[in-house]
């Protein structure tokens, strides 16, 4: 794992926003090909910088996430890229999170793809991923940084201590979803739920042999 400072903050959040690139942050067009930047992020990174850090997690080299970055205007919203990341399930979040000196609790990691943006090593991070279209009923609708920072805002309206428990929180009054229980991505979903607070999504408990504890994850699509 390389890391890069890109800007910095001060007062600095207690919290990190664990971003991934690819797929995330930036999308390629499939009419087009071209890529492109999650819209909204104009708007939504430097509201979400009053309660986070941003920083980027990614499989590419440094120097390829500060190219592709700075094309779309993202790279001065961050504070660290985290690159040559290539953990066998999930990334070094917990890792992460220490040598920021970072809180888990306040920490929320937000990536596309269930195997690879999960914390590898702690339970204690949850995961918003966008653009899980293998769920029963998701129709791969178009995201954007909105609708994350208004997820962010229904975690925060549980009056939780951290995130996890507002997640448990949620899933009170969530409607079950049975159908989505069952093998996935290598690992096991073995509870779901789903909501509508305005867009819909969906709650997840996934497992995987790999790992140890549960990872809590946020479906937005």
């Amino acid at each position: 794992m390389t890391s890069e400072n890109t800007a910095s903050t001060d007062p600095e959040p207690t919290g990190l926003m664990l971003w991934d690139m690819a797929g995330t942050l930036i999308s390629i067009d499939p009419h087009t090909g071209k890529q492109g930047s999650l819209p909204g992020c104009d708007v939504y990174l430097p509201e979400l910088a009053r309660e986070f850090r941003h920083v980027v997690t990614t499989g590419d080299t440094a120097t390829e996430a500060r190219h592709t970055l700075g094309a779309h205007e993202i790279l001065p919203h961050l504070v660290r890229i985290f690159a040559d990341l290539h953990e066998p399930v999930g990334k070094p979040y917990g890792r992460i999170i220490e040598e920021m000196g970072a809180s888990a609790d306040r920490s929320l990691a937000v990536g596309d793809r269930m195997r690879a943006d999960i914390a590898s090593d702690t339970d204690r991070v949850v995961s918003i991923l966008v653009g899980q279209t293998g769920l029963v009923g998701q129709e791969g609708r178009p995201v954007n940084a909105g609708m994350i920072a208004y997820m962010v805002h229904i975690l925060r309206r549980q009056s939780a201590g951290d995130f996890l428990t507002a997640f448990h929180h949620l899933t009170i009054t969530a409607m079950p979803e049975p159908d989505d229980i069952g093998p996935r991505a290598g690992g096991e979903v073995i509870a779901a739920w789903r909501r509508d607070d305005g867009f819909p999504y969906r709650l997840l408990l996934w497992t995987h042999p790999e790992l140890e504890g549960q990872r809590a994850l946020i479906v937005i699509s």
